[in-house]
């Protein structure tokens, strides 16, 4: 019997699992796959497509279905297929995208379906993020698009723009039929309503099987704090927002330091009892 038995370790990506060069440290490597040849499961929670995950999550063991899209979706590796998804309303979100566009022409506007994301304003400023990382993504008119919407992103380098959008959908009809969320300081993003990484690892931890025993979640932003509360233990590194790692029962070492390293050797001596139960709380309080 492995001490990591009926253990469920989700991490965050960026800014968590991956250090300042984009890369997934030995140290984490190796720590990641000590826990789960003790009887661990390990799983990433990011916002990130199943294609721009794989390129920079080199050596570790994808043995479990990762949560994608801010919650939007869960993907299974072992078949190469989402097991969950959470739908927008595709009619309300393109009127209020279309009024984005006409507003703010230089923003860039995505749109995420699974498989590569769309950039649909054709005026748009590059995402510097995207161009450097060489992620996937095809420039494809709105009206283009065939699947369903998981998830919309907005990103610019200017604060107002981002300010001015979220104002605007405060007053759109669309406004009350998403969870809205800011996953960096550049990105504004919208969900189908009521959905997170929470709610994703809420779902996700009533399908796994066997059953998990304790539940342990590490983030770095505002968009881990709700499944930081979905967890028994939650966790956050020491390079996080301060107010994110309000809600952690562990402060490990921050990202550039292999905080995933240094959360698994902390719960070799760590009561998972000890975690407490917290609220989960409302996508309405979190905005």
């Amino acid at each position: 019997m492995g001490k990591f038995d009926g253990y469920v370790l989700v991490s965050d990506f960026d800014g968590t699992l991956i250090d300042h060069q984009h890369s997934v440290s030995p140290e984490n490597v190796r720590a990641v796959r000590r826990f789960i040849a003790e009887g661990g499961r390990f799983l990433g929670a990011t916002g990130r497509t199943e294609l721009n995950v794989i390129p920079f999550a080199e050596g570790l063991p994808m043995t479990s279905p990762w949560i994608l899209y801010n919650g939007a979706a869960i993907y299974d590796w072992s078949t190469g297929r989402f097991i969950y998804k959470a739908v927008l309303d595709r009619p309300l979100t393109e009127a209020f995208l279309r009024k984005v566009m006409a507003k703010f022409p230089g923003v860039n506007v995505q749109v995420f379906m699974g498989g590569p994301f769309a950039q649909v304003n054709p005026s748009a400023r590059p995402d510097t993020l995207a161009v450097r990382e060489a992620q996937y993504f095809e420039n494809k008119p709105l009206e283009a698009i065939v699947d369903d919407w998981l998830k919309v992103l907005f990103c610019t380098d200017l604060p107002e723009e981002i300010a001015a959008i979220e104002a605007m959908l405060g007053e759109d009809p669309l406004g009350t039929q998403v969870h809205k969320t800011h996953s960096g300081a550049r990105y504004f993003e919208l969900t189908a309503p009521g959905v997170t990484k929470g709610s994703a690892l809420k779902w996700l931890k009533e399908k796994l099987q066997p059953t998990p025993r304790c539940v342990v979640a590490i983030g770095d932003y505002t968009n881990d704090v709700e499944m930081l509360c979905e967890a028994d233990i939650a966790a956050a590194p020491e390079s996080a927002l301060a107010e994110v790692k309000a809600y952690a029962d562990i402060i490990t070492n921050g990202h550039t330091e292999s905080a995933i390293a240094d959360l698994i050797d902390r719960l070799e001596s760590y009561d998972c009892a000890s975690g407490g139960s917290r609220a989960i709380i409302s996508p309405a309080t979190t905005g």
